[in-house]
């Protein structure tokens, strides 16, 4: 698929086809959701219940215990105020164990050129990468 200045209404085919264009390898999970993934993180391409919101969702590997949250949030904050996207929290299981997501979102009601769709999960994708070399990176110090 060529990048095109034509509106379309983004669906999961046509992500699909961006991806492979992108040699991003993509799947679909269990749910039938589309993924791309690596041992460092998982990132999904979902569409809101209204198919009004395309959100590219990043679920990182790496666990963290309660005790390292404090830690973790002021990095997240620090993140959070320097970058546009991911925008990135917490959510920590009854366990105890923290997990780091990370979200963009693109509202899609009135339709998006290809070419814009094309360069938008591109540079996400991008982001979410850079994200986790960052806080890797951020956090080697203080929590290994």
């Amino acid at each position: 698929m060529r990048p095109s200045s034509a509106v379309v209404q983004p669906d999961r085919e046509l992500v699909k086809e961006i991806l492979d264009e992108l040699e991003l390898d993509p799947t679909f999970d269990e749910h039938g959701d589309l993924a791309i993934s690596t041992p460092q993180l998982t990132i999904y391409f979902l569409f809101g219940s209204a198919g009004d919101i395309f959100t590219v969702r990043t679920f990182y590997t790496r666990r963290y215990s309660v005790d390292e949250k404090r830690v973790l949030l002021t990095a997240l904050n620090e993140w959070n105020a320097d970058h546009m996207w991911p925008k990135v929290y917490t959510f920590t299981r009854d366990n105890g164990v923290t997990r780091v997501i990370g979200d963009s979102e693109l509202y899609i009601g009135a339709g998006v050129t290809g070419e814009h769709l094309t360069t938008v999960i591109a540079h996400w994708v991008r982001f979410a990468i850079k994200f986790h070399r960052w806080l890797t990176d951020r956090l080697a110090y203080q929590l290994d």
